[in-house]
Parts: C-alpha cells; sequence; structure tokens
C-alpha cells in the first residue's frame, strides 16, 4: 500500500461499521442540540407521535439504546413533560400534546433531511442490498449467539 487512500479502502468491515455509526450519531446529536434535545427524546417523542404509552412500553421500545447507566427513558418523559411536549395521565399513560406534536413533525422533518443525506451516494437499489446485506450478517451473527439459560 503506497498511499494514504489505499490504507483507508483496506480498513476492515468492522471499522466502516463504527465509522458510520459514530458519523450518524454525531450528525443526529448536532440536529437535535438546536432544540435541546438528546436522541433518547426524539425516539420517546417519535414514539408517542404514533400512540401513547406507558413508561414501561417506552422503556421496552427503546430497549437496544438503554444502558446501565441508563436504564430508563424516564428522565426524557419528565423534560418533555416539563416542555409542554407530553402530558401524564391518570393511569400513568403518557401522550403528546399538541404542541408536542408540532414539535415532532418539525423535528421529523430535519430528521427525514438528514436520513436522506446519509443515503444519497447510493441508489435505492444499492440501498436495498446494503440493508439486505447488513441484516442477513446480523442474523448470521445472532444464530451464532450461544443460547444461555
Amino acid at each position: 500500500m503506497n498511499s494514504e487512500e489505499d490504507v483507508r479502502t483496506q480498513r476492515p468491515f468492522g471499522y466502516w461499521l463504527k465509522h458510520i455509526d459514530g458519523a450518524i450519531e454525531a450528525a443526529m446529536a448536532r440536529l437535535f442540540a438546536a432544540d435541546g434535545l438528546a436522541r433518547r427524546h426524539w425516539q420517546v417523542l417519535h414514539t408517542l407521535a404514533h400512540e401513547p404509552a406507558t413508561l414501561a412500553e417506552l422503556d421496552r421500545a427503546v430497549a437496544p439504546f438503554l444502558t446501565a447507566g441508563e436504564p430508563t427513558v424516564r428522565p426524557y418523559v419528565d423534560d418533555l413533560a416539563g416542555r409542554g411536549w407530553a402530558s401524564r395521565s391518570g393511569d400513568g399513560t403518557v401522550a403528546l400534546t399538541e404542541e408536542g406534536r408540532r414539535a415532532h413533525r418539525r423535528i421529523a422533518e430535519q430528521v427525514g433531511a438528514l436520513r436522506a443525506r446519509v443515503t444519497e451516494s447510493l441508489s435505492p437499489e444499492e440501498y436495498g442490498t446494503l440493508v439486505d446485506l447488513l441484516r442477513r450478517v446480523a442474523a448470521h451473527l445472532d444464530a451464532a449467539e450461544p443460547r444461555t439459560a
């Protein structure tokens, strides 16, 4: 390998997955920062835009993104309620307010534009192939994962 470009193009699969994930996370963080939000805020807001949910249902909806240090979305629900974007009913169900729906529509438009920018270098066929390949790799790795009782 003679040039920096040769070195970059020879990086392994995992490098590119991490690089893309980091770039998407950074772009999303910049987008949400304009409203003083984090990505978990968006996930809660977007989930509630489909239908009201309890805190337990919201936690299940974003479970892949929760960690030991952040085991629940409760702080994000509390913040959205404090902004007047969500309200809680007596049975613990959380729903978006009209102001929350307006905020969701506005932010969803920005998220859509970002998602389009992320994939604009791919044709629809290439995008479909890429997603299919990634899904197959994930399914293969999931199937190879030892099961514990």
